[in-house]
């Protein structure tokens, strides 16, 4: 997510997650859908389980033999044609990084979109994730916030019988008389691809070929387990520059992985003394910047220096075992499929890589792969 995603915990802002119908019936000329294979919420309710024990609910759903990704795009005419590139890079990740859930994508100008438009975004929004007398107060808490809205994906155990949610806004793209190339902008839906990813194989049993839904945690409304913050959204950042990379696009992947670095060396220079455990919880700056990213994204790099078949556990092995270690382990799932994944406790981890977070900056450019090993860099 962006930097202000795991407010969404503690709030009840509703503007990071949206599940959108792609029923035609529900299309005006404010909304085009780029995918004719989308055909609405696979279900109205949730489904009865298959199976069950002492701690999870137990899944089938009918969309696990080929889940669809359908792209939904507001006001299109003032996109300038990006709503093609969103198309042509969800296409290749559906192709290349295939998720195991359906992904229902929201694009708009959060700034410029007509007035029906937003109202029909908020509106598809409350109605997927509300029930009930909940759906007018949802849209009304959700019409203050446009332009202050921030790109998000995932998926949540309240509505992962319908799939992923993924939000990107035309304000991830760069404008006219900037340095960046548009091109940049889908580093950001890839981030927040990855997040779906990520957050749909914490529910996936590989065994069972079934999606569980802990009890207790559906129960208490706990809507995810637990997992550091410094783990989501600095694998999401790593992630998001190896999908780039594949695809043929304008942006310089390597010139970022030294921006992330940099990020983080900003706040280490604040506060020498910050561990990458601190930001297991929260999200906070230090140094103007948020270390669960930049410090996150540099724990994979330094993985993935650390082992070279780790970049495959980093972006697929790690999220394959996890559903069962937290299953066996609540809470701690997480660092079981951690030192199962890389051969090393965390604990370990934590005192290495803040110990090389405090090397100098040309010790720490080095461990930052090549172009050409982003580009080649294989997950299968």
């Amino acid at each position: 997510m962006m930097k202000n995603f795991f407010k969404k915990y503690k709030s009840n802002l509703l503007i990071l997650f949206a599940l959108v119908s792609c029923s035609k019936d529900e299309i005006e000329n404010i909304e085009e859908v780029y995918n004719s294979t989308c055909s609405g919420l696979s279900y109205l309710t949730r489904p009865n389980p298959v199976d069950s024990d002492n701690t999870h609910d137990y899944y089938e759903y009918a969309w696990q033999a080929d889940p669809k990704i359908c792209i939904n795009v507001y006001d299109v005419s003032i996109l300038g044609g990006r709503e093609k590139k969103v198309q042509a890079s969800m296409d290749w990740v559906k192709l290349n990084l295939p998720n195991i859930v359906p992904i229902n994508v929201f694009y708009i100008d959060q700034f410029n979109a007509s007035q029906d438009a937003k109202t029909k975004f908020d509106t598809d929004f409350c109605n997927l994730i509300r029930e009930g007398n909940e759906v007018e107060d949802c849209i009304k808490e959700s019409a203050e916030s446009w332009g202050e809205r921030s790109y998000g994906g995932g998926v949540y155990n309240t509505y992962l019988h319908n799939g992923a949610d993924l939000m990107i806004y035309d304000d991830a793209f760069t404008s006219i008389g900037s340095s960046e190339t548009e091109d940049t902008g889908i580093r950001y839906l890839m981030h927040e691809y990855f997040h779906t990813f990520q957050t749909s194989h914490f529910f996936f049993f590989e065994e069972r070929n079934q999606f569980g839904i802990n009890k207790e945690n559906f129960q208490t409304g706990k809507p995810l387990p637990f997992i550091p913050i410094w783990m989501v959204e600095g694998a999401a950042d790593f992630a998001s520059l190896p999908l780039m990379a594949k695809q043929d696009l304008d942006f310089d992947h390597y010139k970022y992985a030294v921006s992330f670095l940099d990020e983080a060396r900003r706040s280490v220079s604040a506060s020498n003394s910050i561990s990458l455990k601190d930001f297991e919880s929260e999200n906070y700056r230090v140094g103007d910047e948020f270390y669960a990213y930049g410090g996150g994204f540099m724990a994979y790099v330094y993985l993935w220096h650390m082992n070279e078949n780790n970049f495959k556990k980093i972006i697929k092995d790690f999220y394959t075992i996890f559903s069962e270690k937290e299953k066996l382990n609540p809470g701690n799932g997480w660092k079981d499929a951690f030192e199962e994944s890389f051969n090393i406790s965390v604990e370990d981890f934590y005192k290495e890589f803040d110990a090389f977070m405090l090397q100098d900056r040309d010790s720490q450019i080095s461990i930052i792969k090549s172009t050409d090993a982003w580009e080649n860099a294989s997950w299968n």
